[in-house]
């Protein structure tokens, strides 16, 4: 089921055909720097409890429309609290693509589509993107979304940056 679509991109439900680019991408530990690659049982079995399940908002698979390809996934997913209770009205955002794919501006182009989708259709008020402090590639594209740093933390051993966008239209 396609859920959003952009000029170059669909975002689509994950599907069983989307197993091999997912752990394909998942394996290549530039992609997974600073954390480490799993071993393949591991992934096949993230896949299908975690991406096959349908939720009403989550990261979707990402297709590359011209090659009808999974190049990874991307979108928006709730945003909890320290309680691990959902926030109402806020959403996180987030792009994960394969290397082939990056600065090709798929990610600026998903972000886009996901934050007009968000403010517009969901109703969010906040969006936060949170990122690697070393991941300048993702510092820039949420940077170009508008976004705006609002902290910066320390956790598992990796310095983190958290950024937000607020809905003008509901302030």
């Amino acid at each position: 089921m396609i859920r959003l679509e952009t000029s170059r991109l669909l975002f689509r439900d994950h599907q069983e055909a989307d197993l091999e680019p997912f752990c394909r991408m998942e394996s290549d530990p530039e992609y997974r720097f600073p954390q480490v690659v799993h071993p393949r049982a591991e992934l096949e079995r993230s896949f299908r409890e975690a991406w096959l399940i349908t939720k009403p908002m989550g990261l979707l698979a990402t297709v590359l429309k011209s090659q009808n390809q999974y190049i990874g996934r991307c979108g928006l997913y709730p945003h909890r609290n320290d309680d691990d209770q959902v926030i109402p009205g806020e959403a996180n955002i987030a792009f994960y693509l394969a290397r082939p794919y990056w600065n090709q501006g798929f990610a600026t182009e998903a972000g886009k589509a996901f934050i007009d989708f968000g403010f517009n259709n969901l109703g969010l008020s906040r969006i936060e993107a949170g990122m690697n402090a070393n991941n300048l590639a993702s510092i820039r594209v949420v940077q170009k979304l508008g976004f705006v740093w609002v902290k910066t933390g320390e956790g598992g051993g990796n310095t983190w940056h958290l950024y937000e966008l607020r809905n003008k239209a509901i302030q």
